[in-house]
């Protein structure tokens, strides 16, 4: 049975049941903070490295054993704060990554800190890269794209270094965005369809669907009225900052005219943070 730690943030108990070289924590207590509804269904594709289960005794329990519980490790921790799109996300993010992870390594344990206690506890910016990389390490995202990743999640807790970050990003974006690299929806159905198996590839409004629940991109409805008053309705879409990491826009003519469109494509990588799999029937 595993030793209990429990922390606390913004009222709500986090269940700690790893130790410092190798943190762990309740998976039920984390979706409840990320209010993720279905903890089982949260964590279906994580890797075997991202979760776990263990024995834990609560008060009132007949088992002296304890029940078991699905866990999360630093690995699994840092995909389920990704799934969830609430305002709490990030604020619970910067909370074990800024404060109970490092106190963790530090110390080995980590304690609320005093009201009067001065905050000093501010990571490197080595420190921070070393973190990124060995989160991002055993994902299968390319090597641009943990960088992309690395660089945005240094400059949300960095404001300072924003300027070069986002120069640096610039770069990078413009020699991994590449037609052959970045997908049309259709394109990304079609791949998803080949890798799984499936007879059929995914419509690419469904993908376009799925990409908005994600978060990666919103919708703008263009309505246009013909001479004799019939409407039209078509979708724009747009990245948003989280999309920036896996998209990018490429201008194109358009095939009825001479006028240049915008259209949004895809890394492949795409695939390894929205899940297809709902849509399939």
């Amino acid at each position: 049975m595993s030793d209990l730690s429990v922390f606390v943030f913004e009222s709500l108990e986090v269940r700690f049941v790893g130790t410092p070289e190798k943190p762990e924590w309740i998976a039920a207590d984390v979706c409840a903070i990320l209010e993720i509804q279905n903890v089982s269904q949260a964590l279906t594709s994580f890797d075997e490295d991202e979760r776990g289960i263990c024995n834990v005794y609560t008060p009132g329990d007949d088992n002296p054993q304890g029940q078991e519980m699905l866990t999360v490790t630093e690995a699994g921790l840092y995909r389920l704060i990704f799934k969830s799109r609430k305002p709490v996300a990030k604020r619970f993010q910067r909370w074990v990554f800024h404060e109970v992870l490092p106190s963790l390594r530090r110390t080995g344990r980590y304690e609320m800190p005093k009201p009067n206690q001065q905050q000093n506890t501010k990571p490197t910016l080595d420190e921070l890269v070393n973190f990124g990389q060995k989160i991002l390490s055993g994902t299968r995202l390319s090597a641009e794209l943990q960088t992309i990743t690395i660089l945005r999640g240094v400059q949300a807790l960095c404001p300072e270094i924003a300027p070069m970050a986002q120069e640096l990003v610039g770069a990078i974006q413009e020699i991994v965005a590449t037609p052959d690299r970045h997908l049309s929806p259709t394109a990304i159905g079609e791949l998803y369809a080949e890798r799984n198996g499936l007879s059929q590839p995914i419509k690419p409004q469904i993908v376009n669907r799925v990409l908005e629940f994600a978060g990666l991109q919103t919708k703008e409805v263009q309505i246009k009225t013909d001479t004799n008053g019939k409407q039209s309705h078509k979708n724009i879409w747009h990245l948003t900052e989280k999309g920036k990491l896996w998209g990018t826009v490429t201008r194109d003519k358009a095939r009825t005219h001479d006028k240049i469109v915008e259209h949004v494509r895809w890394l492949p990588d795409v695939l390894e943070v929205i899940d297809l799999s709902v849509e399939e029937n």
